[in-house]
């Protein structure tokens, strides 16, 4: 202490003679009035930033009073702006959302979706009779759209060269249907004598023979017996004259076509044409085909179905309108027919996988893509920004209070330790400035 007193600071009131309210007054009363100064400054600072809530005016004058209204809420609309950029661009920006997106979207989730959907959305809704016949109504007024939608596109598609499914779904069922088919002999039968009636009558025999007789071919068949036939045949031809005879076998077949129909008729049930042709009918395999064979078969086959959709697409579609009423009654009975309970376990599942499948490899490849499109037509930012500028100041004061409470309340206290040293820093000034004499 007398090292103190021989700086010559004014440490009186040390002295251990010196009255308390002396002591109070010099050395307690500076640091408490400069804490409770530093809380309530600090406190009304905080205060300030939202109240008043209004702008205030002098009484009787148009004058506003600085500092009215708080500042957050006299600069709102700008707050808002800042906080919706803040959050667009630097916490939640398009890539985050892409990215994230990209994280949840998993076949797995798109499955489980899915399965929910189908089982407590879909198959629930089939066990309400009202709803179900609701359904059944809707989808059978949108069937024909649906189909006439598809079947042109698909024709569409055939004639730019973008369309596969036709061929594959044509391979497919050449495969597991023609090449796996026996035609049993009444089936061979019938389809003989179609072929007999339209195709092998004596009409167009006759026709098939007088243009198989032409002098060009006969003169040909002479040429090549006498070229390729032994020596007892080509001398058996020339005694019977096959040139003569086949000129007057078409003479005949020209000038008496009666008679003509009426010989072939009788050749025809005679020679068993019908019964021979439905037993190579009956008999025929594909699989006995070389392989090559059937190879050309299916692209023939395939090209034939793929030309006749595009040559006939009016035609189809046309078919497709005249059906529409038929159309939408045999959707609505089978939408109204359909029972859940009878769907097979394996069938459902294999449908949901297909489902999600499909759901996944598109939503991989198209994700990106739609957030980038999506998130500005949102509006995101505007959003944020309108919403913000609706609070009213109250509830903005207790937003930011609801999130900064600790460290506005900490701010405060804050204030009162400066005041307090503050106020033992003035007694030190004071001992310096006023030594004791």
């Amino acid at each position: 202490m007398d090292f103190f007193f021989g700086l010559g600071f004014d440490w009186s009131f040390l002295n251990p003679t010196t009255s308390f309210p002396a002591f109070f007054v010099k050395a307690i009363l500076p640091p408490l009035v400069y804490a409770v100064h530093g809380y309530i400054a600090t406190w009304l600072a905080v205060r300030m930033l939202f109240r008043p809530y209004e702008a205030w005016y002098v009484p009787f004058t148009n004058y506003q009073i600085p500092l009215t209204p708080g500042i957050f809420p006299k600069r709102q609309p700008k707050l808002a702006q800042a906080v919706a950029s803040t959050i667009t661009e630097t916490l939640l920006t398009p890539e985050d959302i892409r990215r994230r997106a990209e994280e949840l979207v998993t076949e797995e989730n798109i499955y489980k979706t899915v399965d929910l959907f189908v089982d407590t959305v879909f198959l629930k809704e089939f066990r309400d009779t009202t709803k179900l016949h609701r359904l059944a109504s809707d989808i059978a007024t949108l069937s024909p759209t649906i189909v006439r939608q598809f079947v042109d596109s698909t024709i569409s598609a055939l004639e730019h060269g973008t369309e596969t499914r036709v061929s594959a779904i044509t391979e497919k069922l050449f495969d597991q249907v023609l090449m796996t088919t026996r035609i049993n002999l009444d089936q061979a039968n019938e389809i003989a004598a179609r072929l007999m009636e339209n195709f092998l009558t004596p009409e167009k025999v006759r026709n098939g023979l007088i243009t198989l007789l032409s002098p060009t071919n006969i003169n040909a068949l002479e040429e090549s017996i006498n070229v390729h036939a032994s020596g007892p045949y080509r001398i058996l031809a020339r005694i019977i004259g096959v040139k003569r005879v086949c000129n007057e076998w078409r003479t005949f077949l020209e000038k008496e076509p009666n008679e003509a129909h009426k010989l072939i008729g009788d050749l025809t049930k005679r020679f068993g044409i019908k019964h021979q042709l439905a037993v190579q009918i009956a008999n025929f395999d594909l699989r006995s085909m070389p392989l090559d064979n059937i190879a050309n078969l299916k692209k023939n086959v395939v090209r034939f179905v793929e030309g006749f959709l595009i040559e006939h697409k009016d035609d189809i579609l046309e078919a497709c309108k005249r059906l529409e009423d038929e159309a939408i009654v045999t959707v609505r009975n089978a939408v109204l027919r359909f029972n859940p309970e009878a769907v097979p376990g394996d069938w459902l599942t294999g449908m949901k996988r297909n489902i999600s499948g499909f759901a996944y490899s598109y939503l991989n490849r198209e994700l990106g893509h739609m957030v980038e499109q999506a998130i500005p037509a949102l509006g995101v930012h505007d959003l944020i920004a309108t919403k913000i500028t609706q609070f009213a100041p109250q509830q903005l004061e207790k937003l930011v209070y609801r999130i900064c409470q600790n460290e506005l309340h900490a701010l405060e206290l804050f204030g009162l330790m400066i005041g307090f040293f503050m106020g033992a820093f003035q007694i030190f000034l004071n001992g310096i400035t006023y030594p004791t004499h």
